[in-house]
Parts: C-alpha cells; structure tokens; sequence
C-alpha cells in the first residue's frame, strides 16, 4: 500500500478522503491547494460571523437603552412627580419614606447609567466592525453589561456578546500575523 493511506503520526490506515487521522487527530498532508485555502476562508469567515454577531447583540440592547437613558436624564422632574404623585406609587412611597428629592436622584443615576452602558456597547461595537482595540471592545463589553441596570436580558446579551468577542481575538487586526500563523498550520 501506498504511504499516503497511512497516518505518519500513528500508523492508523485512512480513507482516501480523511483529513485528519481518526486515532490520533493529526492533519493528512498533500491535500490540494484549492481545498487547504477554502478551508482557511472558512475559518476567516467564522471569526468574521462571530463578531458581527457581537456588534448585532451590544446594538440591539445598546442602542434603545440609550433613548431610554437620555429620556429619564431630559424628564427628571417629570417623573419624580408622578412618583410622588402618583397613587399607584403611594404606598411605596410612604414604605420607605422617600423624598421627592430620592426620587429625583435615583431616576439621575439610572438616566446617567442607561447612557453610561449605551456608550460603552455602542463603541465596543464600532471597534468590533472595524476589527480594532481588542483589549479596549472587550472591557467596554463588560463594563456595558454591569453599570446600565437594564435588567437580564441585557446581561444575556452582553454576557453573549463578550463570549463572542473573547473567542474572536484573532480577528481583531493587532492579532492578524497570528492568525495567519495558524491558518498556515492548515495543510
């Protein structure tokens, strides 16, 4: 038998069509050049895919928020009126004893947060289309998750959107000669 219906790892016999060894895992050499570059578009493609799905998921709850986070900043006094006027919102109120000015200064800190957050997956977003800062997109990821209250679902998907951007490192432009450096294992 031929060399090439062997594994040179392990011995293992292949079929013709094996690119990698079923015993042990190694890559089968001589496979056409056509096949090896297709399989490495494949590869760029998936990292490619991965971050768009980051950039969609920090948008989606990023940028609704931020109106959110602008409209409670621009109405302040508005709605710390209806708290304290509102008498859905009386016994809460008269529970905790809270003043109007409480009021005013948590809806403040809320509207400041919601901003806060938008921003943060706003921009972590931009760096992650123009496939740059890896290191700044992931911190302002996580920072974008934990300081706009914005409840679970946002945490989900900001909790989705960093798993992306972590497993997508050499995407990002300062890590391109490592990628390409392990394309190139592709034989």
């Amino acid at each position: 038998m031929d060399n090439q219906n062997f594994c040179v790892q392990c011995g293992e016999l292949l079929a013709p069509e094996a690119r990698f060894c079923p015993a042990c895992g190694t890559r089968v050499p001589g496979r056409n050049p056509e096949q090896v570059e297709a399989e490495k578009q494949a590869v760029r493609d998936v990292m490619k895919a991965r971050l768009n799905w980051a950039i969609a998921l920090m948008l989606i709850y990023s940028v609704p928020f931020l109106i959110i986070g602008i409209y409670i900043s621009v109405d302040l006094d508005g709605l710390a009126n209806m708290i304290m006027t509102d008498p859905l919102y009386a016994d809460i109120v008269d529970y905790y004893e809270l003043t109007y000015d409480q009021v005013h200064d948590v809806f403040q800190v809320a509207g400041y947060a919601y901003i806060l957050s938008s921003l943060c997956g706003i921009v972590a977003s931009v760096l992650c289309w123009k496939r740059t800062m890896y290191w700044v997109a992931l911190i302002l990821c996580i920072v974008s998750m934990f300081t706009g209250a914005m409840g679970l679902f946002a945490l989900f998907m900001g909790m989705f959107a960093f798993w992306t951007i972590l497993t997508s490192k050499l995407a990002f432009n300062e890590y391109s000669e490592q990628f390409e450096d392990e394309l190139s294992r592709i034989q």
